[in-house]
């Protein structure tokens, strides 16, 4: 993330934690399932650029309030910088690829890094690494 779009977010992040609609939703404690069923995130430090100015929007009502907008996956994976982005996209496609659901790929997290997984994002380099050579070595015996 360069300089500029760090300052946008911090101002972003600012804006949105002073309007009154988030003060609303907190002293009601009600922030985290408005996250939560929103963007699936718990806290708006996980927001991307763009996820934010959609919340900034929603507050000032110029975008209309959905249940469920479209996670900014690239967005979020600039913000980590756990792993990086060409793991992350390669996991997801070797996903695809295995057809295998999101939540049987936390299953298998658990039992390969012997840790929780809640997230793609979640996961840093080494554990990309583990979990890509993991599937690829799955697809390997299918095929076979």
């Amino acid at each position: 993330m360069s300089p500029k779009q760090a300052t946008l977010r911090k101002q972003l992040l600012a804006k949105i934690h002073m309007h009154k609609e988030y003060l609303y939703y907190k002293k009601h404690n009600a922030w985290q399932d408005f996250l939560t069923l929103r963007f699936e995130v718990k806290s708006s430090k996980d927001l991307s650029i763009n996820e934010l100015k959609i919340l900034l929007g929603i507050f000032d009502g110029k975008i209309k309030d959905s249940l469920s907008f479209i996670p900014d996956l690239k967005g979020r994976v600039i913000l980590k910088q756990n792993g990086s982005v060409k793991q992350f996209f390669y996991l997801k496609a070797l996903l695809k690829q295995n057809k295998m659901n999101v939540f049987s790929f936390y299953r298998l997290c658990k039992k390969t890094l012997k840790k929780d997984v809640f997230s793609l994002l979640d996961l840093s380099k080494k554990d990309y690494t583990t979990m890509i050579v993991v599937l690829e070595k799955i697809l390997k015996t299918e095929k076979k």
